[in-house]
């Protein structure tokens, strides 16, 4: 190519770049040709990536057809911007053989960022090596050596003359020296001893050997053939036979025995060679090639070995002996069962004796054993599972209705050990799960108190009291309280989830003391699948008792008394007792005289009214005939309270008693002065009030004066009429003769003399 069409093309290249921008390799696909002689780390393509838009792009060879691992990871260097030089060669491992695969096909990936580019290099390998190819050592310039006895038969094999890659036969083989030679060779390469065999003397004979091809391709080798002098060493053996035993899973090299025979420089090996022991040739020591598994190859149990013991130096001087092998199995496998594992589910009122599982256990022991099967139960699942032969059954029946079992998640463990009978016995364990659903199999049960009380005064809303209810079913206590008929409008209703007992309506002793309450318990979702048809239900009846509150007046029938008594009647006999109740339970009542108990006449007992000595001195205090006594009935001490007052109307009637006159002279009793002091109650207005009331008055009367004189002025009726009103009024001395009118003093206050006879005396003042 001339340097203008290579210039256009990194132009044409440039142009590309720059218009796309994408990644790309600029020499691939290839195909290159590559000798098959080529060493490791030869070169094998040169390539190079542009527009990679990574700094450190990742090469790969992807994939290699047919597989192999003859070539290197691509080398990368930098070549320049987003350019980048690549460089595959031949790995360490590689040999090359155009006989075998004469071309590879690689797929080559470039990672630069985001972007992924892929290319293909086919590798022709070229057939370049000479054949034949003769081995290293014989073709050496030393050559390579062997050492035989003199004893050795004749036109016997001693030596084979190996070729590499034979490629173009017939192959001929030819001893060029010494010639002639003693020793000679057959189309097969082997070196035959002398037609006569050899003299029993130390000899050594170097012959040069050419191969040649049916191309004419050759190579040389030297072999140097010791014949060495045999001399006379009897071998034998003492038993013509050995037996022994041992144990299997010894592991490789594992000792068997020894065998020894009498001689010297004796060598041992194996008549009927045995893939599984082997002989060491100077020791006799037999030991086994690989571990030795009944299981796996139950032949081995019993092998029978020929060894063969001879001179080292004249191989015909040799002896031989059996050696029976016997292998004993060792108990070294657990036994293999099916299921592996146990999950299932069952309701919690699965019956006992259900069945889980029937296991399907082995020994894979080459001396299989019978099994044995126990059950390993945890804290959750004892005594819960048994073992029937094979068989996991339901021992006991299983709870779902526990705090522990909530805490598990309602799972029961368990371990299934099955064991052989083996020595040392082995055991398999099988877990199990079995989780628990529920059953809703429990009815609520009433707990607590059946009774509550109120007062009959509790506001709306009023917690009377709480129903409780168990339900041994998990989650526990889960239920629902509702109230069955009742009342209408309610006076009560129940939380339905707390079970507390509220007032919904007024409440009134005197009317209603006690309320039947017939209560509904449901149990809410205690099974595996809630159905409101598998609910339990439970009535019970409560009873509340409403307590009095003192909220109605004392009654009195009659409300009104009217009763005569003499003043004479005995002050200790009740002449008139007041039929009072209240309807309030807690009432209690009491009388007070509040009013007309004139001179303290009258005082009370209870409810009953008696009377003190009456006074119809008329020279003393003067008690009055008729009474009207208000007595007020209260219902309580304390707050709240309630009280009426009863009016009983009493006409003394005075009365008498005519006594004889005695002689006995009555001693003057001592007096005592007592001061009667009488409250009289009158109004006293303050002085502002008086002073307005005063000018209010005289503007009054000043304004009726003028409007009377502005209408009778110039009148001659008024003007009569205003004389006559201003004659004096003067008072009828005739009348008040006839009448004899006279105007009373009043004396406002007395003192009463008190004698020790209880009478009285009155002193005016």
């Amino acid at each position: 190519m001339g340097p203008v069409p290579l210039v256009l093309h990194f132009v044409a290249l440039w142009l590309i770049h720059s218009v796309y921008g994408q990644a790309e390799f600029l020499d691939l696909p290839a195909t290159v040709s590559l000798p098959e002689s080529s060493a490791p780390g030869t070169s094998v393509y040169k390539f190079t990536v542009v527009n990679c838009s990574s700094s450190n792009p990742t090469i790969t060879i992807t994939k290699v057809t047919p597989s192999t691992s003859y070539f290197n990871t691509p080398t990368q260097s930098v070549a320049g911007t987003d350019e980048f030089a690549l460089e595959i060669t031949l790995s360490s491992s590689a040999a090359l053989n155009a006989d075998v695969v004469n071309q590879y096909v690689l797929e080559i990936t470039a990672q630069c960022g985001n972007e992924t580019v892929t290319g293909q290099l086919f590798v022709g390998i070229l057939d370049d090596i000479p054949e034949p190819q003769c081995e290293p050592q014989f073709s050496s310039q030393v050559g390579d050596t062997v050492q035989v006895y003199s004893s050795v038969p004749a036109s016997s094999t001693i030596y084979i003359i190996v070729l590499r890659q034979p490629k173009y036969t017939p192959v001929t083989y030819k001893i060029t020296k010494p010639s002639p030679s003693p020793l000679t060779i057959n189309s097969n390469g082997h070196i035959l001893a002398p037609a006569s065999g050899f003299s029993n003397t130390a000899a050594t004979y170097q012959l040069q050997i050419t191969v040649t091809d049916s191309l004419g391709n050759m190579c040389n080798g030297t072999l140097t053939v010791k014949v060495l002098p045999v001399y006379n060493n009897p071998v034998n053996f003492t038993s013509s036979s050995v037996s022994v035993t041992i144990m299997e899973n010894g592991g490789p090299n594992q000792f068997v025995t020894v065998v020894k025979a009498q001689g010297s420089n004796v060598l041992y090996e194996m008549i009927n060679p045995s893939t599984s022991f082997y002989i060491e040739s100077g020791s006799g020591t037999i030991r086994t090639t690989y571990n030795l598994d009944l299981e796996k190859f139950p032949s081995l149990v019993k092998t029978v070995l020929e060894v063969r013991a001879y001179d080292r130096y004249k191989r015909s001087n040799s002896a031989t002996v059996t050696v029976t092998i016997t292998v004993l199995d060792v108990n070294d496998i657990a036994p293999n069962c099916s299921p592996a594992i146990v999950v299932d589910v069952v309701p919690q009122s699965a019956p006992v004796g259900y069945l889980f599982k029937d296991f399907t256990c082995t020994d894979p022991d080459y001396n299989s054993t019978a099994l044995s099967y126990s059950i390993v139960p945890n804290t959750n699942s004892l005594y819960s599972f048994k073992m029937q032969g094979s068989s996991l059954m339901i021992n006991n029946t299983l709870n779902y209705d526990s705090y522990e079992m909530a805490s598990v998640n309602f799972q029961y463990s368990a371990t299934v050990v099955v064991t052989d009978n083996g020595t040392p016995k082995m055991t398999t364990n099988i877990p199990v799960f079995i989780t628990v659903t529920a059953v809703n199999d429990y009815n609520p049960i009433c707990v607590g108190p059946s009774t509550f009380s109120v007062n009959e005064n509790a506001p709306f809303g009023t917690v009377v009291g709480r129903i409780n209810a168990t339900d041994a079913d998990y989650p526990f206590n889960n239920v629902q309280f509702s109230i069955e008929g009742g009342q209408n409008p309610p006076v009560f209703y129940v939380v339905p989830r707390t079970g507390e007992i509220k007032l919904l309506g007024p409440l009134d002793y005197e009317t209603t003391r006690s309320y039947s309450l017939y209560m509904k318990i449901v149990d809410l979702n205690n099974d595996n699948q809630p159905d409101p048809l598998k609910q339990r239900t439970t009535f019970c009846t409560i009873t509340v008792s409403v307590t009095d509150y003192n909220d109605n007046p004392p009654v009195c029938t009659p409300p009104f008394y009217f009763t005569e008594i003499y003043s004479t009647l005995l002050t200790t006999v009740p002449f008139k007792t007041l039929t009072c109740s209240d309807p309030d339970a807690t009432a209690q009542l009491s009388y007070k005289i509040v009013g007309g108990n004139t001179n303290s006449r009258f005082r009370l007992n209870g409810a009953s009214v008696l009377h003190n000595p009456f006074s119809f001195n008329p020279d003393g205090v003067m008690d009055p005939l008729n009474y009207e006594l208000l007595i007020e009935v209260t219902d309580s001490s304390v707050s709240p309270l309630f009280s009426i007052t009863a009016t009983v109307y009493i006409t003394v009637i005075p009365w008498t008693t005519t006594q004889p006159t005695t002689t006995t002279t009555t001693p003057t009793p001592e007096k005592q002065t007592l001061i009667v002091n009488k409250t009289l109650e009158y109004w006293q207005p303050d002085v502002w009030f008086m002073v307005i009331l005063t000018i209010t008055g005289v503007l009054l009367l000043s304004a009726i004066g003028l409007l009377t004189w502005a209408l009778c002025k110039g009148s001659p009726l008024c003007a009569q009429g205003t004389k006559e009103l201003t004659q004096p009024l003067l008072p009828d001395s005739s009348l008040m003769a006839e009448h004899k009118i006279q105007f009373p003093v009043v004396n406002i206050s007395s003192t009463v003399t008190r004698g020790k006879d209880a009478g009285y005396e009155e002193k005016g003042h």
